[in-house]
């Protein structure tokens, strides 16, 4: 099964719910990799805990993207989830080039995806679903998807419900 993953980067990205933290695990755990999640290396940047806060970061973009850069070099294999901005995605690029990474958009419909916000009772999730999956479209998720298929970066989609 390890061989089903042969980029030493792993990059997940989706909306709110769709299942990244649990495929991220998933693969990490299968491919012996190191599971890093983006949210935490924001909390370790600026003290935010709360989604509501976390979701105002956009500025945080090349601090994040250093680190996570930091982090993979310190790492043979790493599974990152969380990322929303296209710009810390073009660093990763830049840094290791598209042939290390492969990159899986998990599409999930958005029933499915309320239904798992209101099912697992977050303490950070201190925002309604609408205004959670909202500001994350405003950090930058429309515009990561976009620029994905705009640039004719290869992605895989994947849909997790």
């Amino acid at each position: 099964m390890e061989n089903l993953v042969n980029e030493p980067i792993v990059l997940i990205f989706g909306k709110i719910c769709s299942g990244k933290s649990t495929y991220a695990q998933a693969l990490s755990y299968i491919t012996k990799s190191k599971r890093i999640t983006v949210s935490d290396v924001v909390k370790a940047l600026s003290g935010i805990q709360s989604r509501s806060g976390l979701q105002t970061t956009q500025h945080l973009d090349e601090s994040i993207a250093a680190e996570l850069v930091r982090q993979i070099k310190a790492n043979e294999r790493v599974v990152i989830d969380g990322i929303r901005q296209f710009s810390i995605v073009q660093w990763i690029l830049r840094e290791f080039g598209a042939e290390n990474i492969l990159m899986i958009w998990l599409e999930v419909p958005d029933d499915v995806r309320k239904y798992r916000f209101y099912d697992r009772l977050l303490a950070k999730d201190d925002l309604s679903f609408e205004e959670a999956d909202q500001r994350d479209e405003k950090l930058g998720l429309t515009e990561l998807r976009s620029m994905l298929d705009k640039e004719y970066i290869e992605y895989t989609v994947i849909n997790n419900h």
